[in-house]
């Protein structure tokens, strides 16, 4: 069978969510960057279920999400990486803290930083999306960057108020977080790296820019995103997601 295609938007942390998994179970696959509102058309081509990305595509396999793609990276690694898998007993401990991330601080994290980024700022977001593209669509995606923003905005409620909501829920789900990290364990869940650690870290790369993520190094961080991740440096949420990249993304 040929390499996988992974779609992506570059910036976002779901695609890397997906991207550390085939990274972690040293899969290769060939990087498709996608165009903001191509996306979708490339989605339902492609018979995607959903119109988000990220999206794998492995022959006549489409798979839809960073969950669904840590499942199939799992079901197809090429042998000799760890599991991301926990024991039996902890699975379903595992995937409620997965889908308490996905839902809830991994959607609160894009919004706090797009409701800066995006609506007073979108001149720093817009290599992230159109640097990678094929230059017919790079060169669409900055004539159009406006009309791309304007939707963006619409599409993810974004303003000041909703940033300042969205703070205020992202900062409960670090004191959650925290609480789980009390103990001084390592990992969330025993002593094994496992998918609840590339799903914690993954989503809260934003707020920590790790010298290792393989896009946040070119990335513009506005003012106010600037000083929260100053401010948050040494909470250990933080420090517990800089250690993850360190131990367990070298090679991105």
């Amino acid at each position: 069978m040929p390499s996988p295609t992974l779609y992506v938007f570059a910036i976002s942390h779901y695609c890397e969510k997906a991207r550390w998994g085939l990274d972690h179970y040293g899969i290769a696959y060939t990087l498709e960057p996608l165009a903001p509102g191509k996306h979708a058309e490339v989605s339902k081509q492609l018979g995607s279920p959903g119109t988000s990305v990220p999206l794998l595509v492995a022959g006549e396999e489409v798979v839809h999400g960073s969950g669904k793609i840590l499942d199939w990276a799992g079901a197809h690694a090429s042998g000799g990486a760890p599991s991301l898998e926990p024991a039996a007993e902890q699975a379903a401990q595992c995937r409620a803290i997965e889908e308490r991330l996905d839902d809830v601080a991994g959607v609160h994290v894009r919004r706090t930083y797009y409701s800066e980024a995006l609506v007073e700022h979108p001149e720093t977001v817009m290599p992230m999306f159109a640097d990678d593209l094929a230059p017919e669509d790079s060169e669409m995606i900055r004539k159009n960057w406006d009309i791309v923003v304007k939707l963006m905005i619409g599409a993810m409620d974004l303003g000041r108020e909703q940033g300042q909501e969205s703070l205020s829920i992202l900062e409960r789900e670090l004191d959650w977080f925290e609480e789980m990290l009390a103990d001084g364990r390592a990992y969330l869940l025993g002593d094994n790296f496992s998918r609840a650690d590339v799903t914690a870290a993954s989503l809260l790369a934003p707020v920590v820019i790790p010298a290792e993520h393989p896009t946040y190094g070119r990335l513009s961080v506005p003012p106010r995103a600037t000083a929260l991740i100053e401010r948050w440096r040494e909470r250990p949420a933080v420090r517990w997601v800089r250690e993850m990249y360190r131990k367990h993304r070298p090679t991105a």
